[in-house]
């Protein structure tokens, strides 16, 4: 008795449809995009603000735009002395918020991009 197989060529256009998913850049901005929503709020929370009331560096956190296939989460060029509280100098201790953040928010951070992907694979 012969064994019949139905189906492979369906399973077949479903399986390149999931790896156009998995290759599309719109796709994959828009998960970066949303990781890096993350980073930005959870640094604007633990970024270090002046006790003297005027602007502070974390009210004016940027996320870049996409370049080949990397997204930048930091702050405006204007406040380049942030990297001085992150890792400190030779007079002042380090008063780190930015590698803190991205550990305390990694896993949310990749449940986000998780969440792009499964969310476009359901529309197929």
């Amino acid at each position: 008795m012969p064994l019949e197989v139905t189906g492979l060529k369906e399973m077949a256009d479903k399986i390149k449809k999931i790896e156009a998913v998995m290759k599309s850049t719109r796709i994959s901005e828009m998960a970066l995009q949303a990781a890096a929503e993350i980073l930005r709020d959870e640094v604007k929370r633990r970024a270090p603000r002046s006790k003297g009331g005027g602007k502070h560096a974390a009210d004016r956190i940027i996320i870049s735009a996409v370049v080949e296939g990397r997204i930048a989460v930091g702050f405006v060029p204007d406040d380049w002395y942030m990297k001085y509280h992150e890792w400190g100098t030779s007079k002042m201790k380090a008063n780190p918020f930015f590698e803190p953040s991205f550990n305390a928010k990694q896993t949310e951070i990749q449940q986000a991009i998780m969440n792009v992907y499964v969310r476009e694979l359901k529309k197929l």
